[in-house]
């Protein structure tokens, strides 16, 4: 049987400001580093032992996907990075505040740009 297991990256240090990050390439917290490690002993625990690592090429998703292999003694799993598994750009609003960002436009308008396939946010100032 053919198993896909999904791991998000552990927490950034800007998650834990709270900010937009899109394609900027930040690194983990010591507690998204836990949370790695954690889901690599969830991994061992459950027995997968996959046949591939696909992750976006930034720093987070690659550290991430490391830790987990690592922790679960699978170091010999091959690793694919695509960018196309980058998270969302986030234009103008990359860097920012959420929650200032959510005062200022309105909390639905910024559910729209987080989470529309269709209505882009607003572009990077030139």
């Amino acid at each position: 049987m053919t198993r896909l297991i999904l791991l998000r990256h552990g927490q950034s240090q800007w998650n834990l400001e709270n900010r937009f990050t899109g394609w900027v390439d930040v690194d983990l917290t010591a507690e998204g580093e836990a949370q790695a490690r954690r889901g690599g002993e969830l991994i061992a625990q459950a027995g997968f032992r996959p046949a591939v690592m696909f992750t976006s090429v930034l720093k987070r998703a690659k550290r991430t996907g490391a830790l987990a292999l690592d922790t679960a003694g699978l170091k010999d799993v091959p690793v694919i990075e695509d960018w196309r598994l980058n998270e969302r750009h986030y234009g103008g609003l990359t860097g920012l505040d959420k929650a200032e960002t959510a005062a200022k436009h309105g909390e639905d308008q910024v559910k729209v740009w987080r989470r529309s396939y269709d209505v882009p946010p607003p572009p990077l100032a030139p």
